[in-house]
């Protein structure tokens, strides 16, 4: 017989009497008896206290001892003398809940639905209601409406599925975290071969759950080599996210390597529409972006992007100067007036507009079209109409 099964057994049956006592919770079941609280005794040991002696047990055995109340020990005291039958056993549970015994209550009131099923005051203590005739508890009802339990709560199985499927991610995302920074560590540690072992390990990294720390790690990273590494890992798992992060880190990481690694990996993707955030980036503020932006749709092939970039040969951009300017601040304008650069304000800091011809963008339009027209857009723009209008006819001829 197990330890803890056997002091239960043997603690019962020197329960011979009916005191107060706690509710003493075992490995293996419960007992009633008192816990003496005094300060002898060895400290591996607990003393319960019965009527016909006490027992010394293991405090490992003790789970709880929660102290019992006057109306407990008197219930005690009332229920072996109560006889089965539905009057008496309904009255003893009335009492029990009218002195806050909760669970002789219910053990009296189920008593009470076995002699007599249809017996209404108890199936209504015990939070039955009549549906359609016929009795059902609370947890019932909810159910034949589509709500389960939950945590303690009501909810529908597809708000439990969203709660759980959130729970899922958040375990993953702690659990990659910890991964990802320990392989962050080996790689620049001293040992090599655990070098070695972090990099072949971020080299096969496939799982999208990955994602969203890798992402983090590569904003924080300051070693270029490292965030190629990442750009790699990115570039295989392909998400949403990760292809966003490519393109980003393709538009504004200072290391030209780095930026060509994130292209390289988008075109090897062979996702539609990663040529969709350099288009709308030959707008941007900075012409550095700009650039980068041109150089990108270049190496991604993208003939769509032809038209957008020859209005992205010359930009106008703004920016403050003068000793309280604060530094320089870019505001991209396209079209205007010809190339040249004037101020505006008296005193103080001063704007002025300077146009800027963008060189990586004359690059990528030679590379997608084969012709050069330098900076005239105005040859630019005649060049494509021509190619258009030439299209359009190729189109309407009959095969």
């Amino acid at each position: 017989m197990h330890a803890a099964t056997y002091l239960i057994a043997s603690a019962a049956a020197l329960l011979a009497g009916r005191v107060i006592a706690d509710q003493v919770a075992l490995e293996g079941g419960r007992i009633d008896a008192q816990v003496e609280r005094s300060p002898g005794g060895a400290p591996s040991q607990t003393t319960l206290a019965t009527p016909s002696g006490k027992l010394v047990v293991e405090k490992a055995f003790v789970l709880s001892a929660t102290p019992e109340t006057p109306a407990e020990a008197e219930y005690r005291r009332r229920a072996p003398s109560v006889s089965d039958t539905v009057e008496s056993q309904f009255a003893l549970a009335q009492w029990c809940r009218d002195n806050g015994v909760a669970t002789g209550m219910r053990r009296h009131l189920a008593r009470v639905l076995e002699l007599a099923p249809d017996h209404a005051e108890a199936r209504m203590l015990l939070g039955y209601q009549q549906v359609d005739g016929r009795w059902m508890t609370r947890d019932d009802v909810l159910a034949a409406r589509g709500l389960v339990r939950w945590q303690g709560q009501y909810r529908t199985p597809q708000e439990v599925a969203l709660v759980e499927a959130a729970a899922q991610r958040e375990a993953a995302a702690l659990a990659w975290r910890r991964q990802l920074a320990a392989w962050r560590d080996a790689l620049t540690a001293a040992d090599r071969d655990a070098a070695l072992a972090a990099e072949e390990q971020l080299t096969q990294l496939a799982d999208p759950a990955a994602v969203p720390e890798l992402l983090k790690l590569l904003a924080d990273e300051r070693e270029p080599e490292l965030r190629r590494l990442y750009l790699r890992a990115l570039g295989r798992m392909a998400t949403g996210d990760a292809l966003a992060a490519l393109a980003q880190r393709a538009l504004i990481d200072p290391d030209d390597e780095v930026r060509a690694e994130a292209v390289e990996q988008l075109a090897l993707s062979g996702r539609p529409g990663v040529a969709t955030p350099f288009v709308a980036a030959l707008r941007a503020d900075d012409p550095r972006i700009v650039n980068h932006a041109a150089w990108a749709l270049g190496r991604l092939g993208s003939d769509a992007a032809v038209e957008p970039l020859i209005d992205a040969l010359v930009t106008k951009h703004r920016r403050q100067v003068g000793n309280d300017s604060g530094g320089d601040q870019y505001n991209m304008t396209f079209g205007g007036p010809s190339p040249g650069t004037f101020g505006f304000g008296g005193g103080g800091p001063q704007t002025e507009v300077r146009a800027s011809q963008n060189a990586r963008v004359l690059d990528a339009l030679v590379h997608l079209t084969g012709v050069n027209f330098l900076y005239d857009q105005a040859k630019w723009r005649a060049w494509l109409a021509a190619q258009q209008t030439e299209q359009l006819v190729d189109l309407r001829r009959d095969p």
